[in-house]
């Protein structure tokens, strides 16, 4: 429960759940992070192995079988990787009958990059993916791609992340100003913000490349990244390699992200490859800004025609798309942002999200999908 963009969704769509007459209790697998006081608020009951990062053990297994006895779920929910691992674990040798939903929040466009022990993971994943119920991937990409690698097709359900379009809203032009004034900047600088931590599957570095073009253009702008790690990291580091650094802020990981998206003139991410459904994206959009993704996951589907789609990892790709959104001016940038905010209430909410869950556990409980086979 650190915090990330599926944590983020596993929270909101607890607190939705509850309203449907649904008991959650949450298994972190290790020492719950920030996110437990959110997932807390929403009326689930949390538990922990207390296991450390990529350590297994025979304890953590035994603690394992004890939760689920005291819990004795009418139906286990995996979320990312290991949850689903562990979900599948939980049922067997507690010799429980219940449902196995796993979900996937990754893309995998190259297993290479991923971490060594992941990589086992999502083998392990793969062999074990007949004894799953159901699979949730949150994107028809990622789908594709873990199915090539093994994933049983038949069990494939996708349901997109989904926004609290109440939550994000669009508050202009107070939100804009307040930004400038956070970030000691001039109100008319055009300000381009990457919602997001630190991770190398993010190229972050490329996205400061293609602010580099514009300002050396002599754009106007502001690059602005929210989000775990970028205090003197990657980001920092290559702004002062291009001499830009005073063009560059960094906010760590913020609870504020309803109040700060507002304030963008743009939003744009440079992912390169993990990326799925970028909550980051929707929630600009949801709050009336345009924006540019890479074309990884399903990213392209959020954004449609209401924002910019590039090629990964091509820096002059990303100025030339940012380029035409800052030539647009800011009175058609505010209207493609409408159209934006639209497309999410209309096709990405946080209800539309509960709603196909709420679905698929009503088809478990009434046996109307798949039956997995038993290890």
């Amino acid at each position: 429960m650190n915090v990330g963009g599926a944590e983020y969704m596993l929270a909101r769509f607890l607190r939705c759940l509850g309203q449907d007459n649904y008991r959650a209790a949450v298994l972190s697998l290790m020492t719950p992070g920030p996110l437990e006081v959110h997932v807390a608020a929403a009326g689930a009951s949390v538990h922990s192995l207390s296991m450390r990062q990529g350590r297994f053990s025979l304890s953590s297994v035994r603690s394992l079988n004890r939760i689920f006895q005291k819990i004795k779920p009418e139906l286990v929910h995996g979320w990312m990787y290991h949850g689903n691992i562990a979900a599948s674990i939980g049922c067997r040798i507690g010799h429980l009958n219940a449902p196995i939903i796993w979900s996937v929040h990754h893309s995998l466009y190259d297993i290479a990059v991923e971490k060594p022990l992941t990589q086992k993971l999502i083998r392990l994943s793969a062999r074990l993916s007949n004894q799953a119920s159901a699979i949730t991937y949150s994107s028809y990409v990622a789908a594709k791609q873990h199915e090539a690698v093994g994933f049983d097709p038949r069990h494939r359900v996708v349901i997109h992340n989904g926004i609290d379009c109440e939550e994000f809203q669009p508050a202009f032009p107070g939100a804009k100003l307040a930004l400038a004034q956070r970030l000691r900047i001039p109100d008319q600088r055009v300000i381009i913000g990457s919602i997001g931590r630190f991770h190398p599957m993010k190229d972050q570095a490329t996205l400061v490349q293609a602010f580099a073009q514009l300002l050396a253009e002599g754009y106007d702008i502001h690059g602005l990244f929210v989000g775990a790690g970028h205090e003197d990291g990657v980001v920092i580091k290559t702004a002062q390699q291009l001499g830009i650094d005073d063009r560059i802020s960094t906010l760590g990981a913020s609870d504020d992200i309803p109040a700060i998206a507002p304030g963008l003139d743009i939003h744009a991410i440079s992912s390169a490859w993990g990326e799925t459904f970028s909550m980051a994206t929707a929630e600009a959009m949801a709050s009336g800004v345009p924006s540019l993704v890479t074309d990884v996951g399903d990213c392209a589907l959020v954004v449609g025609d209401t924002g910019e789609v590039v090629a990964r990892r091509d820096p002059k790709a990303l100025a030339a798309a940012l380029r035409r959104l800052l030539d647009l001016g800011r009175d058609a940038r505010r209207q493609l942002g409408a159209r934006a905010r639209r497309r999410i209430v209309e096709n990405f909410s946080l209800q539309r999200y509960v709603d196909s869950h709420v679905a698929l556990y009503q088809k478990l409980h009434e046996g109307r999908l798949l039956k997995p086979k038993q290890m």
